[in-house]
């Protein structure tokens, strides 16, 4: 899922709707028991022998981690588009291809000196890059320095009227460098539903909190890192800090010469070099009447450079023709983390293979699109695309949302699928986002038919629903939902799958561990394949149009797009 330092763009999405239909039509009221169920042949197409076989294959050493832009991605690329025409798909761009180049550029940060604060009385600390310092850049710049700049520390650095929230007010941070909380503002007892309680915002993602420091004209931003609220440890941002990124093709307006992440022990000592705590910032910042506090401490700092201007990134894109042009598009990303070049050097595994992230959720793709090719034409176009850039930012979703083989108003959902179940059976599914828009109760039908239930999220505060390829469909209004591993692991050993699961995340998530090992079980991957793919078939075989619960942004966003 996505990670590292770069910036999701922001997509203003307008799509060209079906000319001849009244724009103020109402819409048919959303009855999830009329959807249709797939014939047995289909759901016989998928079997766990080659989920099997196709992580083996993404996953293999041979695609050197399937970064973007490599030798490794095109293997990927050319394997995934071998399984698709293998089913009978077509190529799903206008010119019939499966591919659609997506062009990026290349940053890597070769030398960086250590970050060091210098208060005004006292004496300064550094903080080793990596150790405590995950910093990029969006300029193109060779060189990059922070020398004696001025921080300004703003709470979660946060401007959002719809909560009646601004961590800036009147306050000018032009030329500053921004220290900010990654996260929400924490809900209280007077506002329990401040921020959505313990669902992650969007406001409350590193990619927000860039975008701001840039309309603000920053110089910079420093995201200070707990486990707590990034839910997940400093080493996911930090292990390959000095490795090769892609970013957008395009410099962003704003750009910030530095941004990143540091440690919760440079937090700590940055707050007590200001005569305060973190512990009283974290107070501070949740308050609404908070105001920007400019710190009594100066930024050292210098970065190398390497830029690279040609990078390009592909997604395949594949299609099944339905009698419609409306589609239904499945996504998952291929790339991964390729390979850290400095464990290769010391003679360790330094390839990230990605079997979980993400070779598990390509697999499930094509394993649908097999079902699909079995189950006959439908009445709606499918689409199946595997996504490049996802690990930097979800650039590749971002740029084919933006850059459509079909109008987005004629998308009828999207249905991702990442980081597939490999820990065991459950009783249950997840659809990270479905609770959004008619999807849930779809995916509720579709999952009873599997004998499943399905759970709310369990780690709402994790913002999975802006982490992953979905995000992109749903800023254009096309509603989505992300099919994720269930909670009630049943087996012998109930407890075996949730054990599986929390040793991936502190262990294998996003490090060269994520390999195909014989200890990941196939049957949860099943399950989740089979709902997949029925929930699939019920908008492709039918003329269901799930729509966005009315107080969802991104339900004006698909209004706006259905009138044009």
């Amino acid at each position: 899922m996505r990670r590292l330092l770069l910036v999701l763009p922001l997509l203003a999405l307008v799509a060209c709707g079906d000319a001849d239909a009244p724009a103020d039509a109402p819409a048919a009221p959303f009855d999830a028991s009329t959807a249709p169920a797939p014939p047995e042949a289909a759901l016989a197409a998928i079997d766990t022998v080659a989920l099997r076989a196709h992580i083996a294959a993404l996953a293999d050493d041979a695609m050197g981690g399937r970064g973007t832009g490599t030798p490794g991605e095109q293997l990927a690329v050319d394997y995934i588009i071998e399984q698709f025409r293998a089913a009978g798909l077509e190529g799903g761009m206008p010119d019939g291809s499966f591919t659609q180049d997506v062009p990026l550029r290349s940053i890597r940060v070769t030398e960086a000196s250590p970050l060091t604060f210098r208060p005004d009385v006292g004496e300064p600390a550094s903080f080793d890059f990596v150790e405590d310092a995950a910093l990029g850049t969006d300029t193109d710049a060779a060189s990059v320095a922070l020398d004696g700049a001025d921080l300004v520390f703003v709470g979660y650095g946060i401007t959002a009227p719809g909560y009646d929230w601004d961590d800036f007010g009147d306050t000018d941070v032009s030329g500053k460098v921004l220290v900010a909380f990654v996260n929400d503002p924490p809900a209280t007892a007077e506002e329990p539903a401040l921020f959505q309680a313990d669902t992650l915002t969007y406001n409350g993602r590193w990619t927000y909190k860039y975008e701001e420091a840039r309309r603000r004209g920053a110089k910079g931003i420093l995201l200070v890192h707990t486990e707590e609220m990034a839910g997940y440890p400093f080493g996911v941002v930090a292990d390959d800090a000095f490795g090769a990124h892609p970013a957008g093709a395009d410099v962003p307006e704003g750009a910030l010469e530095v941004r990143g992440w540091i440690s919760r022990r440079a937090g700590e000592a940055l707050a007590e070099m200001s005569g305060s705590s973190l512990d009283a910032w974290m107070e501070m910042a949740a308050q609404r009447d908070f105001a920007p506090v400019e710190l009594p401490v100066v930024a050292d700092l210098t970065m190398e450079v390497e830029q690279t201007a040609d990078l390009v990134g592909q997604n395949v894109v594949a299609k099944l023709p339905g009698r419609s042009a409306e589609g239904v598009v499945f996504g998952a990303h291929h790339d991964h983390l390729g390979t850290n070049d400095e464990l290769v050097a010391a003679g360790q595994d330094g390839i990230y293979n990605g079997a979980v992230d993400n070779a598990s959720g390509v697999a499930m793709m094509i394993e649908i699109a097999k079902a699909f090719a079995a189950a006959g034409q439908m009445e709606r176009t499918i689409y199946f695309v595997t996504f490049t850039a996802e690990e930097a930012g979800l650039l590749g979703s971002a740029y084919f949302a933006q850059n459509p083989p079909i109008p987005l108003s004629q998308m009828v959902a999207n249905v991702n699928v990442d980081s597939g179940n490999l820990y065991g059976p459950t009783e249950d599914i997840v659809g990270i986002g479905s609770e959004r828009s008619d999807l849930r109760g779809l995916l509720a039908t579709t999952a009873e038919a599997e004998g499943l239930t399905v759970s709310p999220d369990a780690a709402p505060n994790q913002g999975l629903f802006f982490r992953s390829d979905q995000l992109a469909f749903a800023r254009g209004g096309v509603p989505a939902v992300f099919i994720n591993t269930g909670d009630r692991f049943v087996g012998q050993d109930a407890d075996y799958g949730q054990r599986m699961r929390d040793a991936y995340r502190a262990d294998r998530y996003h490090q060269p561990s994520d390999e195909l090992t014989d200890d990941l079980s196939f049957g949860g991957i099943l399950q989740q394949t089979r709902v997949a793919f029925r929930l699939g078939y019920a908008l492709a075989a039918s003329d269901l149009a799930p729509q966005w619960r009315p107080s969802e942004a991104f339900a004006e966003t698909r209004r706006q797009s259905m009138a044009d």
